[in-house]
């Protein structure tokens, strides 16, 4: 027979089971999850990653799935779908956007495309950026301090002829950081615009 005890915390624990389905399910949360790789969010991140927005004034929207049309699209504010719509409404509502790194349907452009369109995805990520966008892999949703800000870290690139947008948000470097660079480092003119931007400090390795 069932201790009291046992029947209480069994109880308990049911009751707080039904509370994070109810929070997963109540329309006004500020989590909204847009495309069709839904699945690859695991309802143990989205209810974790949900407690930590009730903290903060801010919404956020996480999305699954992206195309290389949907960028354009939604860089260019002319949108062809519900979809894309959605997203700009999100934009315009100044929400924090995060698509999932593996759900962009456009990752072989990047590795066997042409050189201009490389460089075209480039710029739109990164305009997708300047509108409040980020880039985040699987592993770094499974990391609750993903959504904390690097800031006053260091990093050093003395190794690289060029400096890129891309290394500095790979490495998660925001405002206030310090990069590290030797004098035959060359800063591309986004990456400038992002130091600038985000108060970055760079320093040359001969400068410590």
């Amino acid at each position: 027979m069932m201790k009291t005890v046992d029947f209480d915390r069994l109880v308990e624990k049911i009751t707080d089971k039904v509370m994070e389905r109810l929070a997963i399910m109540e329309p006004n949360h500020k989590i909204k999850v847009l495309g069709n790789n839904q699945e690859l969010i695991s309802s143990d991140f989205f209810i974790g990653f949900q407690k930590m927005q009730q903290a903060s004034s801010s919404s956020a929207v996480i999305i699954t799935e992206l195309s290389f049309e949907n960028l354009v699209n939604c860089m260019q504010f002319q949108p062809v779908n519900d979809f894309e719509k959605e997203i700009i409404e999100s934009i315009k509502a100044g929400k924090e956007l995060l698509v999932i790194k593996e759900g962009r349907t456009y990752l072989s452009l990047l590795t066997s495309g042409k050189y201009a369109l490389k460089q075209k995805i480039q710029e739109l990520e990164y305009e997708f950026y300047r509108y409040g966008g980020k880039f985040i892999s699987l592993s770094e949703l499974k990391q609750p301090a993903f959504a904390s800000h690097n800031s006053l870290e260091n990093k050093t690139f003395t190794h690289k002829k060029y400096l890129t947008v891309k290394d500095i948000l790979e490495n998660k470097l925001d405002a206030q950081a310090t990069i590290e660079i030797s004098k035959e480092t060359v800063l591309t003119d986004y990456a400038k615009e992002y130091v600038r931007e985000k108060e970055i400090k760079i320093i040359q390795a001969n400068e410590k």
